[in-house]
């Protein structure tokens, strides 16, 4: 589910009546804060197999706390906190917490983030299955 984003118009009509500057100054704001704050996404969806795939939309360097989770309940989890301090060398990881799936063909599965000397990846435990998980993270880049 795609959430609705109030755009910023390239132009805009001032109102003619002075009980109207409240409403439209504030809407204005609302629509301009909103656009601003947009900046570090709640979340995106990312599909996961059992090879190592690159955690898309993360920097190649930089601290970081992640979260994943499927998007439908029983696939398994997990919360992270990733270091790497150069582009061209591998990072740091520990484990917050973590939980495995529950259902078929979850049961038992776990998922695992490994550095690379370039990038942090992701994989789970099934074979040959594909899953659709949401991916949180903060970070300092």
């Amino acid at each position: 589910m795609t959430p609705v984003v109030p755009l910023l118009s390239s132009s805009t009509i001032v109102p003619q009546s002075w009980d109207l500057y409240i409403p439209y100054f504030t809407r204005l704001y609302e629509n301009v804060a909103y656009n601003i704050n947009q900046k570090d996404n709640n979340f995106f969806p990312m599909a996961i197999t059992n090879s190592a795939t690159d955690i898309q939309n993360l920097p190649t360097f930089g601290s970081f706390i992640i979260c994943v989770s499927g998007i439908q309940q029983g696939l398994p989890c997990i919360t992270a906190s990733l270091c790497k301090s150069n582009a061209t060398s591998a990072g740091s990881i520990a484990v917050l917490g973590s939980q495995a799936g529950t259902i078929a063909p979850w049961a038992a599965a776990t998922l695992t983030i490994t550095s690379t000397g370039t990038h942090f990846q992701i994989a789970h435990s099934v074979a040959n299955t594909s899953g659709n998980f949401n991916i949180r993270f903060i970070g300092t880049q």
